[in-house]
């Protein structure tokens, strides 16, 4: 299903900043946490990769990568937005200590696919580019604001993963949509980049 391009810049109407007060409220994290990740791939497929944001919310996409310990496929739904051509994730992982699975992953395996488009994966490392990125971030989700101030207090900086489109000319044995991957293949958690939702990520 084609990704979603996400303009950071963009307005966002009432009913996008009533969700997202909701999301970074306590109920809407019970919320995220413990019942969107469950429902979210389903429904993204279901809807062709229009959900979550035919319900006027930020867009998520599934992330398929190769787990860093078990070398098998592992997809997870994730909230991100775009910096010119390349899609931005943000390991955020709800302020909690660590960082989320797949931030390991792509570390490990950097060849990834978001939606149905093939990446490789870098972290963002410069400090000025880490700084204007986040803040883009936070045009994007105002929780990320949150999670920023929560991850300070514990000295856990929040990565930032960048997404270099990678030529469709390029195919790698993780990525090669054959039965035997898809076999493979299970749903892991939504983690938006993991800003809660009904609404990350």
């Amino acid at each position: 299903m084609p990704l979603h391009y996400v303009d950071p810049h963009n307005e966002h109407g009432r009913r996008y900043r009533a969700v997202e007060s909701f999301g970074r409220s306590r109920p809407g994290q019970f919320v995220s946490r413990h019942v969107v990740f469950r429902i979210d791939p389903w429904l993204h497929r279901a809807t062709g990769g229009r959900y979550p944001r035919i319900l006027g919310t930020m867009a998520t996409a599934p992330l398929t990568s190769m787990g860093a310990k078990s070398g098998q496929s592992r997809v997870c739904q994730l909230a991100y937005f775009h910096d010119g051509p390349d899609p931005i994730l943000i390991a955020s992982n709800w302020a909690k200590p660590k960082h989320p699975g797949w931030y390991y992953n792509l570390k490990a395996y950097p060849e990834c696919q978001l939606g149905d488009q093939r990446f490789v994966a870098s972290e963002v490392t410069d400090s000025v580019e880490y700084l204007r990125l986040y803040t883009l971030a936070e045009q994007v989700y105002a929780g990320y604001r949150d999670y920023r101030v929560k991850t300070a207090h514990i000295g856990r900086q929040i990565p930032i993963v960048r997404l270099t489109p990678q030529s469709s000319a390029i195919r790698t044995p993780a990525f090669d949509p054959g039965p035997r991957l898809a076999a493979r293949t299970r749903i892991g958690r939504s983690v938006p980049g993991d800003a809660p939702r009904p609404r990350s990520r």
